[in-house]
Parts: C-alpha cells; structure tokens; sequence
C-alpha cells in the first residue's frame, strides 16, 4: 500500500515539512527515496532466489506498476531486474 508522507508525519506528531526535514536529515533521503530502496531490497532475494514473474514481483514489493518498478530499480541497482536475475543466475551455476 501506498506510504503517505501526511500519515507518517501525523503518526509521528510533526507537520509535513517538519516531518520531512527531520527524516531527511536522518536518513539523507526523502520518505518516498527510503521506500523505494526497502522495495527494491526486497525485489532483489525475490529475484534471486524465485523463478516468479518479475511483473509479479514488482506488485508484490509494493509498486503500482512495471514500469515503474523498472525504472527505479535501474536507478537503484544500474541494472535492469532482468540483467539482475540473470547475473545472479550466471553466479549462482
């Protein structure tokens, strides 16, 4: 499901731009940076370690479409989920 910076930011007792300072100067990313590379994390053991569909994998880890998925794990990884599953694949014989 969707990780909206107001929920947080009300969970957390903050305005949104308090909210968002405060994380960004933890973490050195932006709410929507920090979730996109959890899930991307947890494509990745998906993608090594399953034979699923990687369109599957990216709805599962959260993301709303491929396309998306596609472009922030390339981002992530400098690589595509393919390439990835295929390096991984080549490593692993």
């Amino acid at each position: 499901e969707d990780i909206s910076r107001e929920d947080v930011a009300a969970r957390a007792g903050l305005s949104c731009g308090a909210f968002s300072r405060f994380f960004k100067t933890r973490t050195g990313k932006t709410l929507p940076e920090y979730a996109n590379e959890l899930r991307v994390g947890l494509a990745f053991s998906r993608l090594a370690g399953t034979d699923d569909k990687i369109s599957d994998i990216a709805l599962d880890c959260g993301f709303s479409n491929l396309s998306g998925f596609n472009r922030q794990f390339h981002r992530i990884a400098g690589m595509t989920p393919k390439e990835y599953r295929r390096t991984f694949e080549s490593h692993a014989s």
